[in-house]
């Protein structure tokens, strides 16, 4: 549970209790690139801390065309709201785009040890504001910019990552067709 406590102790400015009570809660998983962590439509109760690899979030429709909502690198965690909070299933996927060591812990052992402990209600609150800041930018970029602005933003949101993920899945991000982002990298020099 390394990553997860690193991230978690980091969000509550200090060190956590409890940690045993996480433990039967707790699995190590992995994947290996191209297979699915979670798929559309399942029953996913957990959070998941990312402690190698590279993962990104899609949603997929009906005739195969995906739109990726974000991308995971090590030590950032990702979770589907729509089950920990309403209860529903997954309405994205969460796929694999390198190996991946991925910590999943169940969010209902999590919540109680919140109840227990102020520091964990701390620590889990500040990545919810977080993960809340990160959609509200991705959401205002979506609207308000143009694709080449958008690619800029990415670039400086991503830089690690970006050389690591593959041009058809960043122009997927932004919302531009391959060709397009093709275009923009040219005019650009990037």
């Amino acid at each position: 549970m390394q990553q997860t406590r690193i991230l978690l102790e980091k969000a509550a400015d200090q060190a956590l209790p409890d940690w045993d009570f996480l433990a039967p809660a707790y699995q190590l998983g992995q994947f290996t690139k191209g297979v699915d962590i979670f798929a559309p439509g399942e029953w996913q109760p957990f959070v998941y801390v990312l402690r190698r690899g590279l993962v990104k979030l899609s949603y997929t429709n009906a005739e195969g065309e995906e739109w990726i909502k974000s991308f995971i690198g090590e030590g950032d965690f990702f979770a589907c709201p729509n089950v920990l909070v309403a209860g529903l299933k997954t309405d994205y996927g969460a796929v694999a785009l390198e190996d991946c060591q991925v910590e999943q812990i169940d969010y209902a052992a999590m919540k109680r040890l919140m109840a227990l402990h102020p520091a964990w209600q701390r620590a889990i609150s500040q990545l919810l504001q977080s993960h809340i800041v990160r959609k509200e930018q991705r959401e205002r970029e979506l609207l308000t910019m143009r694709p080449e602005e958008r690619y800029q933003s990415f670039l400086q949101t991503y830089p690690a990552l970006a050389k690591r993920i593959q041009v058809r899945d960043i122009a997927h991000y932004l919302g531009v067709t391959p060709e397009a982002l093709s275009r923009i990298r040219k005019r650009l020099r990037v």
